[in-house]
């Protein structure tokens, strides 16, 4: 070869987007092609606290703004179906503000937009309508799958994957700027974390009221028993005996049945003491329990 030949060495068409060049075996492992940077799980988290909250506050005031007047009824069904309202108007705002190049206020505040897979065009309304119902998705998976974004290459959670989408940052940010942003999001994530702890272990009036139920259904049978007691000198274990004292076993058992959990209902004695325990049909099935006068307190609720 000529010495003073020019030498060119001409490209292969790159296989990565916009044309980056990576100098390795495995094109998977490339770098994202330079373009919009991606928004991170903190600022992305924080936009939506933002949104949702407003939403949640205006779902409960107003519904106890129209209880209160008596324009709307306290039933559970009642509820059920404003939350549902408010569901729906949630998603229209989503839909709306995630597509067309628009940003909800959440986003608007952290400088953060949602666009295609590309970084650069900007959503439909059916993938914005479909990107907003799996947040549901998200969220009822442990929210694993909002956590997703913290590990994906780039930074895409469960329902960016199903709507095509990704979001993007308008802007960088400084040191500080960031940290106060992780510092933020993960304070209010312990504090979300424990209010539905309180939730989760705090029963509904719905509950209390099942469990009393239940309560007065067994103290109804520590009535019989007692009567049992009077007539034959002794209590007993049989359920029949007592309904028979009773004088109406159909009665006793749809009772027995609508207020108690299946197979819970125990009654334990010698005759001269007697537990009866249960457990009420509410979702955690409450144990409760009744005692015979005689029956010392260790015996009565150390089961």
């Amino acid at each position: 070869m000529d010495e003073k030949e020019n030498l060119v060495f001409t490209a292969p068409a790159s296989p990565l987007p916009g044309g980056a060049v990576f100098f390795g075996n495995n094109p998977e492992e490339a770098p994202l092609a330079q373009g919009p940077a991606c928004a991170g799980f903190n600022e992305r988290f924080l936009a939506y606290v933002i949104d949702l909250v407003p939403f949640v506050v205006l779902c409960y005031r107003s519904f106890n703004f129209l209880v209160t007047r008596g324009l709307l009824g306290n039933s559970s069904s009642t509820r059920v179906g404003w939350l549902i309202l408010w569901t729906v108007v949630y998603l229209v705002y989503q839909t709306v503000f995630s597509s067309g190049g628009r940003a909800t206020l959440g986003k608007l505040a952290m400088a953060i937009r949602v666009r295609d897979t590309s970084g650069e065009g900007n959503l439909s309304p059916a993938k914005a309508l479909a990107r907003a119902l799996a947040y549901f998705l998200s969220a009822f998976l442990l929210n694993i799958g909002f956590f997703m974004s913290l590990f994906t290459r780039d930074k895409r959670a469960l329902h960016d994957y199903l709507a095509g989408s990704r979001v993007i940052r308008l802007r960088e940010r400084g040191t500080v700027a960031n940290g106060l942003i992780l510092a933020v999001s993960w304070s209010l994530m312990v504090i979300f974390c424990l209010a539905w702890l309180n939730i989760a272990l705090k029963m509904s009036p719905e509950e209390k009221q099942k469990v009393v139920a239940a309560y007065t259904t067994i103290s109804k049978l520590k009535v019989l028993e007692e009567r049992y007691f009077a007539k034959n000198g002794e209590y007993t274990n049989d359920l029949k005996e007592l309904a028979n004292i009773d004088g109406n076993a159909a009665g006793m058992r749809a009772e027995l049945i609508s207020n108690l959990a299946p197979g819970s209902l125990s009654i334990a004695g010698d005759g001269s003491v007697f537990v009866i325990t249960a457990r009420a049909a509410n979702w955690r099935e409450t144990e409760i329990s009744v005692a015979s006068p005689q029956t010392t307190p260790w015996a009565a609720g150390g089961r």
